[in-house]
């Protein structure tokens, strides 16, 4: 029978430990993780390198643990929706990495993969080409870019099922998908929880080879179908 991963969030969470480097989902504040978030704000972590595609909107999102000194550095596409990362940055007080879009989301995608990374033309000439080896191929200039591989990852699914078939809805599909993909332990919080062959084969997004753990969105409008899901 398969595994049921539904665990009380404090469970899922205690795999998470200071100095590891952990993948996020969402994108500016659509499908971003935060009951996960919320929860690691109250653990006794600290150094943690984070890559996401930001550092969350305004207030809420992974720039609420950098404000709590929880984190080493931001590997980003953009923080310019969250003003303290940036001036935080600026000041010297948070390392911010930035990355282009596209390239971090392959990096996510090819440590998924398992892959050793890959070569694009995205960010010749500029800073992003910094410190990076070249390859030259049919007279173009290349970076190469090693595939990340984080020891965490944490995401977020509108529906899911108790072996971690995850459902995304809508845009925020955006970085939870590869993210789900490229971590030693991937934690999945979900809104809408069902059970193991509810959801529809062709509408599940991560399949759940990728998670580990599932634990329950904090928000009012979840469907918790709580006796089937204590039955399996």
């Amino acid at each position: 029978m398969p595994k049921n991963k539904v665990v009380p969030i404090e469970e899922a969470l205690s795999h998470i430990e200071s100095g590891m480097s952990i993948a996020v989902g969402g994108f500016i504040g659509q499908g971003d993780p935060l009951t996960i978030i919320d929860h690691l704000k109250t653990m006794d972590v600290k150094d943690l390198t984070l890559y996401a595609n930001d550092a969350g909107y305004r207030e809420r999102g992974i720039l609420e643990l950098a404000r709590q000194g929880k984190v080493r550095k931001i590997v980003a596409s953009h923080v310019g929706t969250t003003p303290w990362v940036g001036t935080a940055m600026m000041e010297g007080r948070l390392e911010v990495e930035p990355v282009p879009q596209g390239t971090l989301a392959e990096m996510m995608r090819c440590g998924g993969a398992g892959l050793g990374g890959f070569l694009t033309p995205t960010g010749v000439g500029t800073v992003a080409e910094k410190g990076k080896e070249t390859v030259e191929l049919n007279g173009r200039t290349y970076i190469l870019v090693p595939s990340l591989h984080c020891d965490v990852a944490i995401v977020r699914a509108h529906q899911g099922d108790t072996w971690g078939n995850l459902t995304y809805r809508g845009t925020s599909r955006n970085f939870n998908v590869p993210a789900a993909t490229c971590a030693d332990y991937v934690i999945a919080e979900v809104e809408n929880l069902c059970c193991l062959g509810e959801l529809d084969p062709n509408h599940v997004h991560t399949s759940g080879i990728f998670v580990d753990a599932v634990v329950r969105a904090n928000i009012d409008y979840c469907v918790l179908r709580e006796e089937a899901i204590n039955d399996v």
